[in-house]
């Protein structure tokens, strides 16, 4: 027996495990076994179009096969089956048709050279062929996914056809899914010019000319899995981690008509109707904002899904008051401090290495609620009643928690102020300070290292958007190639002396922090991956680029121009205060946002800041109790505070977000979700 049908038994017997495997096999076995061998002359035999096998195998392997029956002969029989203009088709045994055809170009044997076959119908031909092909060696993924979708257009579903060929329905389906794939990717399959794997992550989108031109356009480190599939994905919404979904619930939003799409990626899909569920969750908002208002008397109420800010459209229609501050009654103030009393001989007793830690951290947690629900009860007292006759109370969401802002004003509703009145507020709340008159300290200034560290790693993080989206590059640097050959005034016209420094290693230098940071892994992955198309020798010669298309150079130029961004500085700019200032044009080109590749850390920031400056940071991101802490810890246990409740908010320094993207931090009003529904309760 030759090295090859050696290797084509033992892969059966393995498959035999499977009892799907074992029982087709069995089943096939005795469907043969009352059919005789016949033996035809080659010249009689053709391939079968049945044949699930349409990729050619292996030519080396081919070739071995065809000297093991030149040697022996052929030692197992083909099935075949009767095609319409009389040859016999073989089904199964394609490759040791194609060995005869060798040996019979190559003039080693005669075209009566005599084959044994078993001849069966069209309809078992076809199982037999599946079923031997899918036993020996593995068949190309083309092949299955065509074998799959035709057995499907015949009616079988996946679980049929998987029981049918011994694979798992969850490998059929998914296979299904690819047969509906733009053919011009189906033949790249077909030739191995992609995977699997890269057409699986094409298919999260049904839209063919989307896939195809999402590979077409995709080079290097942008054909992986995960890179593609965001790729074709862009402009969706997953439902997973969705804070709107999460507020609503799936079920509701099913129940008002929502759908989701599905992909083979995702068990929660994307939102099919994000309008629909921005109206469920502001329905459920404003109904949650009536409550509070006729529990605590406020004139009007309104439920919207984005908190008020302090300019644009809602500043020129609302007023918003500061918070008054709350005083405890005598019987509140004895049990606060009780309360804080009680937290300290906890922490106390936590130090203990034999204390059952778990549950004294629930007693404390339980202790720092009530504490906070009796300052949040005095508060809401403290709002006068005749600004609640007067004002009204938003109800939104923040970080996907409820937020509560109380102390809203119509400016509609306002009646004229006079004309020394600078509150904006008619006489009688004249005495209730305004946010936007609130006047603010100066604020300590940073340090010139921490600056250039902080619009260093600002950078590193453009960079990484900038290297994703070449195009972007490339208009950038066509401007500035075209200041310095139309603007001549300014600049020395000269014939391609462009020079390229790439700014990285100044910028980890600046800020060594980065070294781990989104950036930086991002960049260091695209730069492994053009790397690794570089051939020997590379830099010596520009003629093996010649042959690279016009995409691919913009592509590999893009990151390289990406590199060259410096936005370091050690000071703030003098008009808003900002470090890296000069990148903001590049971050709006790119729709680019801080928070998506940085968060501030005890090491980058935290650490390098005042312990009162650390607790304005807190109060910024709506971390009240977090701030007051952190004014009563070492500055290292402040700091090592910070990170960890700061992760959970998305905040970023004032000094490094773009002056049109800076929003308003979350108020000293906002409640939480069990004291809303108390208060509803009552």
């Amino acid at each position: 027996m030759s090295v090859t049908e050696s290797k084509a038994v033992s892969i059966t017997r393995k498959a035999a495990k499977n009892p799907k495997n074992a029982a087709q096999s069995a089943a096939v076995e005795q469907a043969l076994a009352n059919t005789p061998v016949e033996m035809v002359p080659l010249s009689q035999l053709a391939l079968s179009p049945l044949n699930v096998r349409k990729v050619s195998p292996d030519p080396v392997k081919l070739q071995e096969l065809a000297d093991s029956i030149r040697a022996v002969g052929v030692l197992q029989n083909l099935i075949v089956h009767l095609l319409p203009d009389g040859l016999l088709g073989t089904a199964a045994g394609g490759r040791r048709f194609r060995a005869l055809n060798i040996l019979l170009n190559g003039g080693m044997i005669t075209a009566d050279y005599a084959v044994p076959v078993k001849t069966v119908s069209e309809e078992m031909a076809k199982i037999v062929s599946a079923t031997e092909n899918f036993q020996h060696e593995e068949m190309h993924p083309a092949d299955q996914i065509a074998v799959f979708g035709e057995m499907s257009r015949e009616g079988k579903t996946a679980a049929q056809i998987a029981g049918v060929l011994g694979y798992s329905t969850k490998h059929v389906q998914k296979f299904l899914r690819l047969a509906g794939m733009a053919p011009a990717l189906l033949a790249a399959l077909a030739e191995d010019k992609l995977n699997v794997d890269q057409l699986q992550a094409l298919s999260a989108s049904e839209d063919q000319e989307r896939q195809l031109n999402v590979w077409e356009n995709a080079f290097g480190f942008y054909r992986n899995p995960k890179e593609l599939r965001e790729a074709v994905l862009k402009g969706e919404v997953p439902a997973a981690g969705n804070r709107l979904l999460d507020f609503v619930g799936r079920e509701a939003y099913e129940q008002a008509g929502g759908g989701f799409r599905y992909d083979l990626f995702s068990d929660e899909g994307f939102i099919g109707d994000t309008v629909l569920l921005h109206t469920v969750a502001r329905q459920k908002l404003t109904d949650i904002a009536a409550g509070i208002a006729q529990a605590e008397g406020w004139l009007w109420s309104e439920g919207r899904t984005e908190g008020v800010s302090t300019y644009g459209e809602d500043a020129e229609r609302y007023l918003l008051l500061k918070q008054p501050a709350g005083e405890l009654t005598p019987e509140e103030r004895a049990r606060f401090d009780a309360l804080d009393k009680q937290l300290e001989t906890l922490s106390e007793q936590d130090d203990d290495e034999d204390a059952d830690h778990d549950a004294l951290e629930l007693a404390a947690d339980a202790c720092q609620a009530e504490m906070d629900a009796i300052e949040a009860a005095a508060n809401i007292r403290a709002w006068d009643a005749d600004v609640r006759a007067h004002g009204g109370v938003v109800v939104s969401l923040l970080h996907g928690a409820i937020s509560v802002r109380r102390g809203v004003m119509l400016r509609s509703d306002l009646p004229e102020t006079a004309a020394d009145d600078k509150t904006g507020v008619s006489q009688h709340l004249s005495s209730i300070r305004t946010q936007d008159t609130i006047a603010t300290p100066e604020a300590k200034p940073l340090s010139a290292a921490l600056i250039k560290s902080l619009s260093s790693e600002r950078t590193l993080a453009v960079q990484a958007a900038l290297a994703a989206q070449p195009q972007m590059a490339l208009v950038i640097f066509v401007h500035d190639c075209l200041k310095s050959t139309f603007n001549y005034h300014s600049f020395v016209a000269s014939t391609l002396k462009v020079s390229l420094h790439a700014h990285t290693g100044n910028l980890l230098d600046n800020a060594p922090t980065a070294n781990d940071g989104l950036a930086m892994q991002h960049l260091n992955a695209m730069h492994d991956a053009w790397q690794a198309q570089l051939p020997d020798n590379w830099h010596e010669s520009w003629d093996w680029l010649l042959a690279w298309d016009t995409q691919q150079l913009i592509s590999v130029m893009g990151y390289c121009l990406a590199k060259t961004l410096n936005g370091a500085s050690e000071r703030l700019s003098h008009k808003d205060s900002k470090a890296g200032k000069e990148l903001e044009p590049v971050e709006a080109m790119l729709g680019f946002t801080l928070r998506d590749w940085w968060l501030p850390t005890k090491a980058n920031f935290f650490g390098r800041i005042s312990k009162e400056q650390i607790s304005d940071s807190l109060s910024q991101a709506a971390l009240d109790g977090a701030a007051r802490d952190v004014l009563k810890m070492k500055k290292a246990e402040a700091a090592e505070l910070a990170e960890e409740k700061i992760t959970l908010t998305g905040w970023v320094p004032d000094c490094l977000i773009a002056v049109c993207e800076e929003t308003v931090q979350a108020d000293a009003g906002t409640d939480t979700e069990t004291e809303i529904v108390a208060n509803i309760a009552a």
